[in-house]
């Protein structure tokens, strides 16, 4: 009796093993079956991983079902109740096998479906599939997201086109208050026409559910403003609104509209909020008009000082005409920090201007989120206090959550502290705000650089220049990708494509050439790029930093070149040409310790040049010791980047290892195996036994070739 009982627990125990083998089949089959729908019925991608989560949930309660009870030819019952009956729990058996071949069968079925027909379609997708993505994209924007698209001009006097485009500014910047929406930049949508045909696409470019359209009629004094809130997705019109006022009374019409919007969105509005969008920023019409042509001259502003002294120069006009008037004050310090942050006017006197605007609007205003933002950029650029200027941004942002630039100041500041996911989610932040902006992607691209992830960063400026491609940063961020990841065969290629007459591209063809050690043909090549038009105002950073013009890291690498070629006399002319301007550009005393900083590491490089070696490496302390790694993450490396360079000019391996050890596993650093393979610059210390390990297989052999 004892074997029996045995022998039927035995076929119970395979039982059960055939009911696992039945569920996990089924599940697998019904998996397949609904990631293959799915998508023909709209459904989101979550519920193919939902259902495999609940199945697994399911698993150990089938087990004891399938322990607890038989399926018999009477129906189901349960154990005890078929007295150990063998032939029935052998009928359940093979019950059991058909079953689970069944099922193998059309999970091998459904298998092969998804392999050859459905992946196969992917490329041949149909006009029906097509739609039903899109519709699954668009299910997904939120329905409180919203872009303001251009405002078109239908004033007789095209002049006043200053004057609509900054309605449509004011109108975005309330807006852009509001944190129950989704609010585009309007550097996205500057590039669509005022009442664009497919306001589809633009809605998916956008990631925007609607988008208001507008015009403006100015004649004399009278102001006619036209609004209309438009539903991207289907084309329906959701509101629409005429302003009929004066100059005199045309303040705080901003508000009123996007008030309208906000409701007609349904977006819910906090108390302070509200107050935010009923505040009228003057009462002064030549203040509001002098403040308008400024937001207007900065958006055409080509990045020169004279662009950014025009709008200056306004915005002055405007604050002279309402002392009280606190967004031009705060846009006005803005300007005046650009002015010195981006070399153009690193002065003192430049620096107070900035301070004094801002301590107005503060006077004014201390608690509007604008004026908070304008203190932690003073925070950033002119005391470089990053860790300071964070915690203000973060304070203020969730007063301006629509704020591409708010984003956008937070990610470089951590970048700076070291931060470098956070900054990576803050610049992403801004990129879905503002999606067209370039100068936000070309930072991202920067980081991407400076985390070493050259793959991505090829990626993003192989894409980025099939709609710019004669972008010139975007050629040097995919040039030095490729010499990192390719080779210099793969760099050849991709040179080909450039155009050869502009200054920035010719550098890099003179650069390839030097890393081929075709000596000869670089020097010319460097001498071609010195002598074009952009030469003095392109700056490059793979060489002496973004704060002096490219032209003088051109003349390092045309000296290193003579130098190879065997032209020492005109090597050592070019070296105290770099020698020679920058202790004059020292002897000014930059008040920017960035600019200082790449002047002493320029001056550093042209003393080892040549031959005075004490004095080259105490001019690359200096720039160490003004921007030290410890206080700015993403930028103090690259001034131990050229100490390193200037210990191997000076044949001085066992200063310069160590650096370069440390430098290959920072972050910010442009020092990479790569470049030390091939680079002429490090064949003084190429023979070194500890910088051969360090730069791998190829460093003797690169010492070697042949020009």
């Amino acid at each position: 009796m004892a074997t029996r009982s045995s022998f039927f627990a035995e076929l119970q125990r395979r039982n059960v093993l055939r009911a696992g083998v039945l569920y996990i089949g089924a599940v697998w089959a019904l998996a397949q079956g609904i990631a293959q729908l799915a998508p023909v019925f709209g459904a989101p991608d979550w519920v193919t991983k939902w259902f495999v989560i609940a199945a697994a949930i399911g698993f150990p309660f089938w087990l004891t079902f399938s322990w607890v009870y038989e399926w018999t030819p009477q129906g189901l019952k349960r154990e005890s109740e078929i007295a150990a009956d063998a032939s029935l729990v052998r009928a359940t058996g093979r019950k059991l096998d058909r079953a689970i071949i069944a099922v193998l069968a059309i999970a091998v079925v459904l298998l092969l479906t998804n392999t050859f027909v459905w992946k196969k379609g992917v490329g041949l997708q149909t006009e029906s599939s097509a739609a039903s993505a899109a519709s699954a994209n668009a299910s997904a924007v939120s329905e409180k997201s919203i872009a303001v698209l251009p405002f078109g001009n239908l004033s007789t006097d095209k002049g006043n086109e200053y004057f609509v485009e900054g309605m449509q500014d004011l109108i975005l910047t309330k807006l852009a208050m509001i944190g129950d929406l989704k609010v585009i930049s309007r550097t996205s949508t500057a590039k669509f026409a005022s009442h664009p045909d497919d306001l589809k696409t633009i809605g998916r470019q956008l990631g925007v559910a609607t988008v208001l359209e507008g015009s403006v009629q100015k004649a004399g004094d009278e102001v006619l403003i036209n609004v209309q809130l438009i539903d991207a997705r289907s084309d329906n019109h959701l509101w629409a609104e005429s302003y009929q006022r004066t100059l005199d009374n045309i303040f705080g019409v901003e508000g009123e509209v996007a008030q309208k919007v906000a409701d007609a969105l349904k977006a819910k509005l906090t108390s302070s909020e509200e107050q935010s969008l009923a505040a009228v920023p003057t009462r002064n019409p030549a203040a509001y008009q002098a403040y308008l042509r400024a937001l207007e001259l900065d958006r055409s502003a080509t990045g020169t000082s004279a662009g950014l002294e025009q709008v200056i120069d306004s915005l002055r006009t405007a604050v002279e005409l309402d002392p009280g008037f606190t967004l031009a004050w705060t846009m006005l310090a803005g300007q005046e920090l650009d002015m010195y942050w981006y070399g153009f006017d690193s002065s003192p006197t430049r620096l107070d201007a900035a301070k004094t605007a801002l301590d107005r609007a503060e006077t004014l205003e201390p608690d509007q989120p604008q004026v908070k933002l304008a203190r932690a950029n003073y925070l950033y650029m002119a005391q470089l206090d990053f860790m300071g200027s964070l915690a203000l941004i973060r304070a203020v942002l969730p007063k301006v959550p629509n704020d591409a630039a708010a984003w956008y100041y937070a990610a470089r500041s951590e970048r700076r502290l070291g931060h470098w996911g956070a900054s990576m989610v803050s610049f992403k932040r801004a990129r879905s705000l503002d999606p067209l902006n370039n100068k936000i992607k070309f930072d991202i691209a920067n980081s991407l650089l400076a985390q070493h992830d050259y793959a991505a960063l090829l990626t993003s400026q192989n894409a980025f220049l099939s709609a710019y491609p004669e972008a010139t940063g975007a050629q040097e961020l995919k040039i030095f990708a490729i010499w990192n990841l390719e080779g210099l065969d793969a760099a050849d290629r991709a040179l080909a494509s450039l155009r050869p007459g502009e200054g920035a591209a010719m550098a890099l063809h003179a650069q390839q050439a030097l890393y081929r050690r075709d000596f000869k043909s670089a020097v010319d090549l460097f001498a071609q790029a010195i002598s074009n038009k952009d030469a003095e105002e392109h700056h490059w950073e793979f060489f002496v930093g973004s704060y002096l013009p490219a032209s003088v890291g051109w003349r390092l690498s045309q000296a290193l070149s003579e130098q190879r070629a065997g032209s020492p006399a005109n090597a050592t002319a070019l070296y105290r040409e770099v020698q020679a301007q920058a202790r004059a550009a020292l002897a000014a005393k930059p008040v920017d310790p960035y600019v200082a900083a790449a002047w002493h590491s320029v001056l550093g490089l042209a003393c080892a040049g040549l031959g005075s070696r004490a004095e080259a490496v105490a001019e690359g302390k200096q720039a160490i010791d003004l921007i030290p790694e410890s206080k700015d993450a993403y930028e103090g490396p690259l001034w131990v980047d050229y100490l390193a360079q200037i210990h191997a000019m000076n044949g001085d391996a066992a200063h310069a290892v160590p650096l370069l050890e440390h430098l290959l596993q920072t972050n910010g650093s442009q020092t990479t195996p790569a470049l030390l393979r091939i680079d002429p610059l490090w064949d003084p210390i190429r023979g070194d036994p500890r910088f051969q390990k360090l730069v791998g297989n190829g460093a003797t052999a690169q010492a070697n070739a042949n020009p």
